[in-house]
């Protein structure tokens, strides 16, 4: 497979998806070794970025885990019609605290120009 411009996804998308299938079919199996990097990158033909990028969306997906110093390993296999696990609590409490966050500023942008406001007419 190669990523082609035509295809709506982004290339590294794309480059996940054919990993992902091998992964599937079991060409890449459960506890092996997932090429490196730049095997990926060359394969592939696209910047390393963009090959670390595609075994990133891997990782989110539940399909390889990293080993800080031997690279990424099949942890999983999944089915294809597989969708992106429900965000976790940690991430859930964290978008409300931004959400309330977000809700403050916007009330001391909105006490920030009442205050600029007097001041030009005062």
């Amino acid at each position: 497979m190669t990523p082609t411009a035509d295809d709506a996804r982004r290339v590294n998308e794309q480059i996940a998806e054919a990993l992902r299938e091998e992964i599937n079919t079991g060409k890449v199996k459960i506890g092996e070794k997932l090429p490196s990097v730049r095997a990926i990158a060359e394969r592939f033909e696209v910047a390393p970025g963009t090959a670390t990028k595609a075994v990133q969306l891997l990782t989110k997906w539940g399909l390889v885990a990293p080993d800080s110093t031997r690279g990424y390993f099949v942890s999983a296999r999944s089915p294809e019609d597989q969708e992106v696990s429900a965000p976790s609590a940690e991430f859930t409490a964290i978008m409300r605290e931004i959400e309330s966050m977000r809700e403050h500023l916007g009330r001391l942008d909105g006490r920030l120009q009442q205050l600029e406001e007097q001041g030009r007419e005062g």
